[in-house]
């Protein structure tokens, strides 16, 4: 084999390995309550994991919550857990975030995430399960 027969079969390895090192997934985890609805998505890609949070109040009276606290954590391995205090709701009663936390890919489409969700005295748990 010449060098430039050499040179084309080592640049299709490096592409196809850059395209299995650069694969992506993402999983979405979703449910409710009572009163709140919830999705938590999981991106994975090049070996880390990061999450986007979004919280909806399913009542009528959005002007009533001033603020609110939330936890998220693994039902049974514990793997993820993260929370905020004193959040605010859009005016559509909606709490959106790209949370700037970052782990190594440990999640998997079989967990379920729990949210523990507070607000003007009240608290509400419910599980989300991947979809």
């Amino acid at each position: 084999m010449n060098s430039v027969g050499k040179l084309t079969l080592a640049t299709i390895f490096l592409v196809i390995l850059l395209l299995f090192a650069c694969q992506a997934n993402d999983l979405m985890f979703v449910g409710e309550g009572e009163n709140w609805s919830s999705k938590v998505t999981v991106n994975q890609i090049d070996g880390y994991e990061t999450y986007q949070m979004q919280i909806n109040y399913k009542g009528q009276s959005i002007q009533d919550i001033e603020a609110f606290s939330y936890y998220v954590e693994t039902k049974n391995s514990g793997v993820i857990g993260f929370s905020a205090n004193n959040v605010s709701l859009n005016k559509e009663g909606i709490y959106q975030k790209d949370l700037p936390i970052s782990n190594s890919p440990s999640t998997s489409g079989k967990d379920e995430l729990v949210i523990k969700v507070e607000w003007n005295g009240n608290s509400e748990d419910f599980t989300l399960i991947n979809k």
